[in-house]
């Protein structure tokens, strides 16, 4: 009976060694850009130019891209301000070329308007995620108005 509580308490030691070890190696992704500038290149996409977080050194501020350095599933946040010098603004998530969400914001010439959206995705390392600039033109500022960011959730 000894022998059996002394296996058991070993198995429970090993368990949380191999726990801890595993939460201290697992990736640290994060990243959050904002906008500095107004943007009104059409059919384009958006490059983020003030980095706030970037670990992981993840987010390239020159192409406004997002790279996955491992196969995880990863969070993804925007948000916009349509510029007050358009009515309406069309932003999208890209992976790979492919859109996964759209953006549409609305409202009278001489009025801003904000939207926001998020995602969860599935990503191998290597896929690129960034956000394109459909039609419209954005707010950009100190204020951080527009925004895009991204974490990892967990490896796969």
């Amino acid at each position: 009976n000894g022998s059996r509580e002394l296996h058991a308490g070993r198995a429970r030691l090993c368990h949380r060694a191999f726990i801890s070890y595993t939460w201290y190696f697992l990736s640290q992704i994060a990243f959050m850009a904002s906008l500095a500038t107004h943007f009104t290149n059409e059919n384009s996409g958006i490059i983020f130019s003030s980095v706030e977080t970037n670990i992981g050194n993840v987010y390239d501020i020159m192409t406004g891209r997002f790279r996955a350095p491992v196969t995880g599933v990863y969070f993804f946040a925007f948000s916009m301000m349509k510029h007050e010098d358009v009515e309406e603004v069309y932003v999208y998530l890209m992976h790979n070329g492919n859109t996964v969400i759209t953006l549409h914001s609305y409202e009278v010439k001489g009025k801003p308007d904000t939207s926001g959206n998020s995602a969860v995705l599935k990503l191998v390392k290597d896929d690129e995620v960034w956000v394109r600039m459909g039609t419209g033109a954005l707010h950009g500022d100190h204020q951080r108005f527009c925004s895009f960011s991204g974490f990892l959730l967990f490896e796969r």
